[in-house]
């Protein structure tokens, strides 16, 4: 049964034609403040943060063209675009938009190295259309760990160099798994017993002192089918999306920001640039509420996928990614307080070295959906 749970998780391609429309690439302009002038940010991206920074409604186009390093149309970068939009050296890059209103401060981690966090993780991961494996309740527990050598070269100490704490180590322990919803008489007792085994599963990573995950590991629990790992690696993508960099400058109410970034898309095992733009929605009682809006563009053309026969490769002609969330931030939390999210990708695949007439008749589509909503344990 668990062989059978990991292959719907993991069931591959909607053998659909048709095409989405082109990737929006900003977060909705509607809801954003007017900010000073934008770093420098070309096509989609840059036109709807443009449009959003000056509250117009008045749609702007690309610059005809593109600039090197400005998301591509088509959704996927080449690997030279890729660099250039984010050098390889470079974790992330944090943008400030606009600095929001008075008052501001600085928003800044500062975590006791001996606390803990306990959420409740409702996580779904589906693939290939609304099928897939029902939505899992899982209980985490995040832990501090004993702080990290700070860095001492290269790019990362140069992103960290604005703070002068080394980055916390951060566990994240499963301590329950199960389905979220199920019929009348529970789940099959083998399929509970499989997701049961998910307990004691960890991840661990680092916290920067801008906030940014890095150095993401996984561990499965010793019991643990192997075919569960994507689960664990959805979590960790759903921890990654909700926990916010943040700027190294005072912001206030209506403040935003945008932090790019590469992660692997759940499921599709998919390198991604990723770009987030964070918006503060209201600062209450020292907690900080945040909506997030994110795209993602494929760092290549190639995507391997398992077959009966094998993997196989497949070229990616057109890749639309995006998603928002809400999420609650405070400078003692590992992790959002109470957050919701989801993340959808969609891929048109040809196969390779294909033919414009060869490419039309076996075109297919390859479809992911991430959904995660983080909250405190209920009340015993």
């Amino acid at each position: 049964m668990a062989s059978t749970l990991a292959a719907v998780a993991l069931s591959g391609l909607a053998g659909c034609e048709g095409e989405k429309s082109k990737a929006q690439v900003a977060a909705d302009a509607g809801a954003l403040d007017a900010g000073p002038a934008l770093p420098v940010v070309g096509g989609k991206l840059g036109a709807e943060l443009a449009e959003a920074a000056s509250g117009s409604t008045e749609k702007k186009g690309s610059a005809a063209g593109g600039t090197a390093g400005e998301p591509p149309e088509s959704g996927v970068f080449s690997a030279s675009e890729a660099a250039a939009a984010l050098p390889k050296d470079v974790p992330y890059k944090i943008e400030v938009i606009g600095d929001g209103s008075e008052p501001r401060a600085r928003l800044a981690p500062k975590i006791d190295p001996k606390s803990e966090q306990k959420l409740d993780i409702t996580l779904g991961l589906r693939m290939g259309g609304p099928q897939g494996l029902p939505n899992l309740e899982l209980g985490v527990s995040f832990k501090a760990e004993k702080p990290a050598d700070a860095p001492k070269e290269g790019a990362a100490a140069r992103v960290a160099s604005t703070a002068s704490a080394a980055p916390t180590r951060v566990s994240a322990k499963i301590t329950s798994a199960m389905l979220a919803s199920m019929s009348i008489g529970g789940p099959p007792k083998q399929l509970a017993d499989a997701l049961a085994k998910l307990k004691g599963s960890a991840l661990r990573y680092e916290l920067s002192p801008a906030n940014a995950v890095s150095n993401l590991q996984f561990e499965l629990s010793k019991d643990a089918d192997p075919g569960l790992q994507p689960l664990i690696g959805a979590l960790g993508e759903a921890i990654t999306l909700l926990t916010p960099p943040l700027p190294d400058k005072p912001v206030g109410a209506g403040a935003y920001w945008m932090v790019t970034d590469r992660v692997v898309a759940s499921g599709a095992q998919l390198p991604v640039l990723r770009y987030r733009v964070f918006k503060i929605e209201k600062v209450e009682g020292g907690v900080v509420s945040l909506s997030v809006d994110t795209r993602q563009y494929a760092e290549g053309a190639d995507l391997k996928l398992p077959s009966p026969n094998g993997e196989i490769t497949m070229t990616i002609d057109r890749l639309d990614s995006s998603g928002k969330g809400t999420l609650t931030w405070s400078p003692s939390s590992f992790v959002p307080g109470v957050a919701d999210a989801s993340q959808r990708l969609q891929a048109l695949l040809v196969p390779p070295g294909a033919t414009a007439q060869q490419a039309a008749a076996q075109r297919s589509v390859a479809q992911v959906e991430l959904t995660a909503k983080f909250a405190p344990p209920a009340a015993q």
